[in-house]
C-alpha cells in the first residue's frame, strides 16, 4: 500500500518471495474471479475452520445459523477492520502491525500456536466458535477479506450459474449456502461468496434442483405417454 508513496527497492518484496508470487497471483484471481480464488481455496485458516467443522458435524454436534439481519450486521465487521488496519498503516507499520493480530494466521499457521497465551486463546477461541457456525471468522471479522471482497466487487466473470427460478420458486441454493452469501431473491453475494461451489452442485442435482426436477418428469410424462400410444399405432399400422 505504501510502495507507491515511499518507493521501496525490489529487495523489500523478495524478501519473502513465496509471499510475493501469491500476491501477485491472488491480485490476478481477485478482479478475474473475486476474492472466493483466496478465501474459499487458498487460505490455510480458512481451511482449518473448515475441516474442523466438518469433523464436528460427523459427531454430530449441532450447528447454528446467524439470521440475516444478524448476518448482514456482523458482515460490516470486517470491513470496518480492514478500513482501520488501511488507516492506520499509512501512519504507522508498527501501529497497524499491532492491529493485524486480529488476524490469527501467525499464531494458528506460521508459528503453529506456540506464543504467548492471550494469543493462542484467541485463535482458540476462533476455531471453537467455527465448531457451530462454519468458517465463523471468514464471514464475520477478517480484515484480509474485507479488502478482497472490496477490490474484487466486479468480477470479470460471472461464472457461477444462476436460474430464474432461483429465489423465486426454489430456495434450496440459499439454504444451503454454508457462508450465507445468497440472497433470498436466489442472487449471490460475492462480496461474500467463498465459491465452496455447494450452490454449484445443487444447480446440477437432477434429483435435487426443482427445475431440473420438473424437466425430468415432463420427459418421463412424454415417454410414457409414447409408450402409450404404441398399441393404438401399431393398429393403424396393422389395417393399413
Amino acid at each position: 500500500m505504501r510502495a507507491p508513496f515511499s518507493d521501496p527497492p525490489l529487495d523489500a518484496f523478495l524478501l519473502d518471495p513465496l509471499f510475493f508470487i501469491l500476491g501477485i497471483y491472488i491480485a490476478i484471481t481477485l478482479f478475474v474471479l473475486g476474492r472466493g480464488v483466496f478465501c474459499g481455496w487458498l487460505c490455510p485458516f480458512g481451511a482449518l475452520q473448515e475441516l474442523s467443522n466438518k469433523a464436528v458435524v460427523l459427531l454430530r454436534v449441532p450447528q447454528f445459523r446467524v439470521p440475516r439481519a444478524v448476518q448482514e450486521k456482523l458482515w460490516a465487521v470486517k470491513y470496518l477492520a480492514a478500513v482501520a488496519i488501511l488507516g492506520v498503516g499509512l501512519y504507522s507499520i508498527d501501529m497497524a502491525n499491532q492491529l493485524e493480530e486480529i488476524e490469527p494466521f501467525k499464531t494458528a499457521i506460521n508459528v503453529y500456536f506456540l506464543r504467548e497465551l492471550p494469543f493462542v486463546l484467541y485463535a482458540v477461541a476462533l476455531l471453537a466458535a467455527g465448531l457451530f457456525i462454519e468458517r465463523f471468522y471468514c464471514r464475520f471479522l477478517c480484515p484480509l477479506g474485507g479488502a478482497l471482497a472490496v477490490a474484487g466487487r466486479v468480477p470479470m466473470f460471472q461464472w457461477l450459474k444462476r436460474r430464474p427460478q432461483c429465489g423465486a420458486q426454489c430456495r434450496i441454493c440459499e439454504a444451503d449456502c454454508p457462508v450465507g452469501a445468497i440472497d433470498p431473491s436466489g442472487h449471490i453475494n460475492m462480496n461474500e461468496c467463498l465459491q465452496c461451489l455447494d450452490c454449484q452442485v445443487d444447480y446440477y442435482d437432477a434429483n435435487k434442483c426443482p427445475p431440473l426436477i420438473a424437466r425430468k418428469k415432463r420427459k418421463e410424462a412424454r415417454a410414457q405417454e409414447g409408450l402409450s400410444l404404441q398399441p393404438q399405432l401399431a393398429a393403424v399400422k396393422a389395417d393399413v
